[in-house]
């Protein structure tokens, strides 16, 4: 006798980072969601994770900043990015990311909007994942199955089929959703069910990842550090000795393949104190893009759409990719969006990894150039200074370019308002208008919004001394702060605006 079909209104594959966010966030929202996931644990790596102040925003929003804080580095610590030509000699220090607590107290006197509200986090990869999965089992509205894979995906215009097995009962199971999120990884078997293939934006390469033991290298530092080395990117000081090396293999390192801990001790110079290798992880890829990030009601997220290089490099996307698709698909199994709603997730997250992408080549390039210079003997000076002039620095408030704050589609400026607290902390689950008008004026929006049945909070915040950047008197913003419509009167027709901001209708543009 077949199994009855499971049914859920969104079926999430895959519980790290993005997939976990996507179900959280769908549950701020009220939509219930079943999350399986093949694995039976976290992952054993201890790949360090550095979330930007932008990210600790959204995750703010969901209540997870203090939780994720208590189980994140030491906050009155920097973190220090270096440079020597072997790991073995002494290293010199390029530049310095400031201490979270420092940048906590910096952002609170910048009056622009564009400082985040939160300083970034540095946190190791499993214990991150181990968390937000605790949030998973604790929440009424999400079922997480572990040991459940996906095998199979059918969709049609009405409904989501997905097959899976549970690895320890040994049973099959169906799944109906009316979506699924696809949140499984680099080798996506969601992308792959769905059709859809990556768009290549650089040359493919080999590299190794290893994870080792070097008491005689993180004693030489203080604080968490980034080792810049001649062949090799070394990661330490997150959690006692331990360290994670990014080794590229070329052609010249044939003859060490075969033995990872030889090539990562030709790599650092550490012959009179070897690194006690824990383990080795061999990654073979180019950087890329999912060519589409929807198929009908199939949806890619995080790094099944995505695709850079070193483990949790890349964060930010895949908390931006499940903030972002959670709040639209709950928005529309409510019933208040059109389908344009949908249709944005795929022109803002993509474009946003595109942009990561360009960022990630910029890297790729001060490497090989650093690389060159010591293959060509240039000294330690000039190494140093082509470092600190040319090499992209972090930017650990990751709010976006200052230009473009305020603006539609952006984030919203951040401020204290009047009578205490930060704006953000006051905007509601669904949208917030922020009204500066002394007289309250947009009610009238707000009660058009309700009688369609759009959840709209209305926001008082006359008195309040806003950024210049404010780009109006009301202010619609949505779930994920960014500015959805902003003028500083009432529109004439409430309800074109309301169906733009929803997606029940196109949005036109004519030359002016």
């Amino acid at each position: 006798m077949p199994t009855p079909a499971l049914r859920t209104p969104v079926l999430v594959a895959g519980a790290g980072v993005t997939g976990a966010l996507t179900a959280l966030e769908l549950a701020h929202h009220g939509v219930p969601s079943m999350v399986i996931e093949r694995a039976g644990g976290s992952s054993r790596f201890p790949d360090p994770m550095l979330i930007s102040g932008r990210g600790m925003e959204l995750l703010r929003r969901l209540g997870l900043n203090r939780p994720l804080r208590a189980e994140g580095m030491d906050p009155s610590c920097p973190v220090d990015v270096l440079w020597s030509r072997e790991a073995g000699r002494p290293a010199v220090p390029v530049w310095r990311l400031p201490a979270p607590a420092d940048l906590r107290q910096a952002y609170a006197t910048s009056a622009d909007g564009t400082a985040p509200i939160e300083p970034y986090l540095l946190i190791n990869g499993p214990v991150l994942i181990t968390r937000l999965r605790r949030s998973l089992h604790e929440h009424p509205l999400i079922d997480l199955r572990t040991r459940w894979t996906l095998t199979d995906v059918r969709a049609d215009d009405g409904a989501v089929t997905t097959t899976v097995i549970d690895a320890a009962a040994g049973s099959r199971h169906v799944i109906e959703s009316a979506y699924l999120a696809g949140c499984d990884g680099t080798e996506s078997t969601v992308r792959r069910c769905a059709g859809v293939g990556l768009q290549q934006l650089g040359p493919s390469a080999t590299r190794f990842t290893v994870y080792f033991r070097s008491p005689a290298l993180t004693r030489t530092w203080r604080h968490p550090s980034v080792l810049i080395t001649h062949g090799a990117t070394v990661t330490g000081g997150h959690d006692g000795d331990s360290c994670v090396a990014h080794l590229r293999v070329t052609a010249d390192d044939q003859d060490d393949v075969g033995d990872p801990g030889a090539l990562l001790h030709h790599r650092l110079g550490l012959a009179h104190d070897p690194p006690q290798v824990m383990a080795v992880v061999q990654r073979t890829g180019a950087p890329s893009i999912a060519r589409a990030y929807r198929q009908g009601r199939i949806f890619l997220a995080g790094r099944a759409g995505h695709q850079a290089g070193a483990p949790g490099g890349d964060v930010d996307l895949c908390i931006g990719d499940a903030v972002d698709l959670g709040w639209r698909l709950a928005a529309t199994l409510h019933g208040w969006a059109g389908e344009r709603l949908l249709a944005g997730y795929e022109d803002e997250r993509r474009r946003d990894a595109l942009a990561d992408q360009r960022s990630a080549k910029r890297v790729r390039r001060t490497r090989a150039r650093l690389d060159r210079l010591a293959e060509s003997g240039a000294d330690q000076d000039a190494i140093v200074d082509a470092l600190r002039k040319h090499a992209p620095r972090l930017d650990p408030g990751g709010t976006g370019p200052a230009e473009m704050a305020g603006t539609t589609g952006h984030r919203s400026p951040a401020f204290p308002i009047a009578g205490g607290g930060q704006l953000f902390d006051r905007l509601g689950p669904q949208f917030t208008l922020a009204d500066l008008t002394a007289d309250q004026n947009g009610w009238p929006l707000v009660t058009a919004a309700r009688t369609r049945g759009i959840p709209v909070r209305h926001l008082p915040i006359a008195g309040t001394r806003v950024p210049a950047a404010w780009p109006g008197r009301l202010v619609l913003i949505r779930p994920d702060q960014r500015v959805a419509w902003s003028a500083d009167d009432l529109p004439a027709d409430c309800d074109r605006v309301l169906s733009e901001v929803t997606g029940s209708r196109p949005v036109f543009y004519e030359n002016t």
